[in-house]
């Protein structure tokens, strides 16, 4: 599975992309956003019993004894939190395949492609990674490991890079996707690290600037996957 990454030819694909779709997906995660919300504030005040002891936590005593206590089921909220801001996401894709025979991607494409079948496959790979990611992260940090669980979790997220876009670009199963994922990324982790950590820093940089971030750089993370992913399966076919 060897390949080779033309780097002009990636940067004008991802540009080209970013224009055709930027602004259409940065909408498609506010909204994204908002719907995540909801269902964490629900979590939350289901946890703390009603909206009047969730105010209270604005109070700096109380809210660390309300999570001192309630840890693990914490945990358990930000884990299908983190699944559902995953799998709505991987709506972009949908939006990207889109505008490569259109001109133009509209909201609808997205919602049609994760309730789809592809959309129940990347459900299951998301849920995998996340359930061991936060039990791998959760129990060395109470080991008093919680770098050593960082890092792992890192390290999982880098190897599963390409689970999800092959299973919306080529169809792939849930075991194909994984295993393609792994062996691609071990043939230059040097390089896919920095790329895509110069990508996520760029997003991060964005947020700092709220409405930039939503409309412009958040997006830009699955505009390189695919782009990085459709590279590297073009060498191979």
């Amino acid at each position: 599975m060897s390949y080779e990454i033309d780097q002009l030819k990636l940067s004008e694909q991802i540009i080209s992309l970013a224009k055709k779709v930027s602004v259409t997906a940065g909408l498609y995660i506010f909204l994204t956003f908002i719907i995540v919300s909801f269902i964490y504030m629900v979590g939350l005040i289901s946890l703390i019993g009603s909206p009047d002891e969730f105010i209270k936590l604005s109070n700096q005593t109380i809210a660390e004894e309300f999570i001192a206590a309630n840890a693990t089921e914490i945990m358990i909220v930000n884990m299908v939190a983190s699944i559902v801001l995953h799998y709505f996401f991987g709506g972009i894709y949908g939006m990207i395949k889109k505008v490569n025979a259109q001109p133009y991607a509209d909201l609808g494409s997205a919602f049609t492609t994760i309730f789809s079948k592809q959309g129940l496959k990347a459900l299951n790979v998301i849920i995998l990674i996340q359930i061991i990611t936060t039990a791998i992260s959760y129990y060395l940090e109470l080991a008093g490991f919680g770098l050593v669980g960082l890092g792992i979790s890192l390290l999982i997220q880098l190897l599963t890079y390409f689970a999800v876009p092959s299973i919306y670009i080529s169809n792939f199963n849930i075991t194909k996707s994984v295993n393609f994922s792994i062996q691609t990324v071990n043939q230059k982790p040097g390089f896919l690290f920095a790329f895509i950590a110069f990508t996520y820093l760029l997003s991060f940089i964005g947020i700092l600037f709220f409405g930039i971030g939503i409309v412009l750089t958040l997006p830009l993370n699955y505009i390189v996957a695919y782009s990085l992913y459709t590279h590297i399966t073009e060498q191979q076919s």
